[in-house]
């Protein structure tokens, strides 16, 4: 069995780490799950920012939710969650993982940052920014929908890490009110929250 320690807190793109583990079957050592995780000093040796998640796995440092994720379904190869290295179905792990995190993520990320006074001073926010910011995460989206329209997953139409990657981005999209017009992404959502494993907190009711 691997060695692993994840530097972890519930709402952040730890809960991809966490799910791939459970999916996994892999034992762990949580660190922190408390907002005293980012004093700690070991993260801050493992993630030059300091952020999370990071993890050290057999003894060696790695950070980004997506490269955890990834190394951890590759620990178990048996269990089917990612494509085989160097396959065709890996560059779609690929380009599924980049397109999330680039032409989605990055937009409500910086909805978040300049909302939440916790990630930045309310006298630094730029409101005007967010109009933008959801005009381009609204355009991944509809890309994203009309894929999800002819497949229930996106790697050889069965689950793998890339859904837990790419639906917690869709998830934080719905968590701002962004998907009212993308019922595929909301029906893929629902899909992934249903597994067993899933460690996206429950959205409680959708808003139009």
């Amino acid at each position: 069995m691997p060695d692993i320690k994840l530097f972890e807190l519930a709402p952040t793109r730890s809960a991809r780490c966490r799910w791939t583990l459970l999916e996994a079957g892999l034992e762990y050592e949580s660190i922190g799950n408390s907002i005293d995780v980012f004093s700690n000093v070991d993260l801050k040796a493992v993630h030059p920012l300091g952020k999370l998640p990071a993890a050290i796995i057999d003894g060696k440092p790695l950070f980004e939710s997506a490269a955890i994720s990834t190394a951890i379904a590759d620990l178990v190869p048996e269990k089917k969650l990612i494509a085989a290295p160097g396959s065709w179905s890996r560059s779609l792990h690929d380009q599924w993982v980049s397109f999330a995190l680039t032409e989605m993520e990055a937009f409500v990320q910086s909805i978040e940052v300049n909302t939440i006074e916790f990630l930045l001073p309310k006298e630094q926010h730029v409101p005007a920014i967010i109009e933008q910011n959801n005009m381009f995460y609204k355009k991944g989206a509809a890309a994203l929908e009309l894929v999800l329209g002819e497949t229930d997953y996106l790697v050889e139409n069965r689950f793998t890490v890339t859904d837990i990657i790419v639906g917690y981005t869709v998830y934080f999209g719905e968590e701002q009110h962004l998907l009212g017009d993308f019922p595929n992404l909301r029906a893929y959502l629902d899909r992934l929250m249903a597994r067993e494993h899933c460690t996206f907190a429950p959205i409680e009711e959708y808003e139009n």
